[in-house]
């Protein structure tokens, strides 16, 4: 199984269901992504943006995957439906309006500019960009102080406001690296989702690591029993909210996620 980077923390809920969705499809294909791009009329750059959360895929690229991996078409395509109305991930051009540093290419291109146009520029637009340049410098120091001064005052106005509306558990994970997932609840087509997986049949227990697992831990302590934890790793505090679990909907409480759990785990009513 591939060992995905987590997804960008500002991605859009929407966005994150569906760039899950196609991990999962993409691994249980068994398929590399150079083989995905050799199948499909993306490259393979293009998938790496896309199942990184750097993009939003196009639909035709939706479907290509479910038709070259065996996905569910019609599941896929409503989580894009869905998606396709959110960002995917950073808005470059807005940062560097706000003042923020360009990325070393553009700088690049800057320079080379500055240097043609000093080489065979007039002497009074030599001169013209030489003064300039300080006042645009101070420009961008000001406006720079001023966007790390509103982030850190964003950032620290309203911390615990926003862990406890993603349901956040500090537990650290030898897998993650202390990473927690937030748990992202929405109802579609009447089944309950947490935003990290939409599967209804992979069978999960105890050694599984893998973003899924937060979904399955999301949804047992929805429904009101604690996993000590939203981690992404399915250990024994996660099983044993998972076997409470299937022995209050008089399920075999065997700890392992199935189908049988999953349609339980899945109705919003508890």
């Amino acid at each position: 199984m591939s060992r995905w980077k987590a997804l960008p923390e500002a991605l859009d809920p929407q966005v994150r269901r569906l760039v899950v969705q196609l991990r999962q499809v993409k691994d249980h294909s068994g398929l590399s992504l150079a083989a995905l791009a050799s199948r499909t009329s993306y490259s393979r750059s293009s998938w790496e943006r896309y199942l990184n959360g750097k993009a939003t895929p196009p639909r035709h690229a939706v479907e290509k995957m479910a038709q070259v991996c065996g996905g569910d078409l019609i599941g896929l395509t409503a989580l894009w439906e869905v998606a396709s109305s959110a960002p995917a991930g950073p808005q470059a051009p807005q940062a560097q309006a706000l003042g923020q540093p360009q990325s070393a290419s553009a700088s690049a291109s800057a320079s080379a500019s500055d240097q043609t146009a000093s080489t065979h520029g007039p002497l009074r637009t030599r001169r013209g960009l030489r003064g300039r340049r300080p006042m645009v410098a101070a420009v961008v120091v000001v406006a720079a102080g001023i966007l790390c001064a509103a982030w850190s005052w964003t950032s620290s106005a309203q911390p615990e406001s926003r862990e406890a509306e993603a349901a956040v558990t500090h537990v650290p994970t030898s897998s993650y690296s202390a990473k927690t997932f937030p748990c992202h609840f929405t109802v579609l087509d009447g089944r309950l989702y947490a935003g990290h997986s939409t599967t209804l049949t992979d069978q999960y227990g105890v050694g599984a690591t893998v973003e899924a697992v937060a979904e399955v831990q999301c949804l047992v302590r929805r429904h009101g029993f604690d996993p000590k934890g939203i981690d992404g790793s399915f250990g024994p505090n996660t099983r044993a909210a998972v076997q409470g679990f299937q022995r209050s909907r008089g399920l075999d409480a065997d700890g392992i996620v199935g189908p049988m759990t999953w349609r339980e785990l899945r109705k919003p009513g508890g």
